[in-house]
């Protein structure tokens, strides 16, 4: 197994385990939280509202860091 391959290996456990952990963490108790469907469905566009924000805030922050390190 090269270097590369390895480090795709890691990466994608990695995302794995945190998609996991979002699912696990944040939609799962958001459903269970309300009773109707209407209520349910807001809540999990309203949280990924939130997880996508913080999604994008973490991929900006990477690439600024990328970004110094290589110009």
């Amino acid at each position: 197994m090269t270097n590369e391959q390895l480090t795709l290996l890691v990466g994608g456990i990695s995302g794995l385990i945190a998609l996991f952990a979002v699912v696990l963490l944040v939609f799962i108790p958001v459903v269970r939280i309300y009773a109707t469907w209407w209520q349910r469905t807001a809540a999990v566009v309203l949280a990924s509202v939130v997880v996508g924000g913080f999604l994008l805030g973490g991929v900006y922050g990477g690439l600024v860091v990328v970004d110094k390190f290589l110009s």
